[in-house]
């Protein structure tokens, strides 16, 4: 498919950015929205408080295609695919992935 034969630097910006904001939402959902809900009397929660459980989904959907877009790009096996995607999960897993993707890259392109 012509649609995944995108360059590798710019799968690896986007995985980049993706899961930087994954991981802000998920900070944001486990450090502000839990508690306040988990608080809250008679399910009184702001709506803005709301939208953050409903950013964070969108934004773990679009993580996971672009995670899936970046290890087809540079054919990582299918284990390390499922450990990238399952790093949005976690509050500060998806900055580590960013950190060892970015590592991983530059170590495949000094060969």
């Amino acid at each position: 498919m012509k649609i995944f034969q995108g360059n590798k630097e710019g799968a690896l910006a986007r995985f980049r950015v993706m899961a930087n904001i994954a991981g802000v939402m998920s900070l944001l959902l486990w450090l502000i929205y839990l508690p306040i809900k988990l608080t809250a009397t008679n399910d009184n929660v702001p709506t803005i408080i709301r939208l953050i459980a409903v950013v964070h989904g969108f934004a773990y959907m679009v993580y996971l295609l672009v995670t899936f877009n970046y290890c087809f790009a540079v054919r990582k096996p299918l284990k390390t695919a499922f450990f990238y995607m399952l790093a949005g999960t976690f509050p500060v897993a998806s900055f580590i992935a960013d950190r060892r993707a970015v590592a991983d890259f530059s170590a495949l392109n000094q060969k």
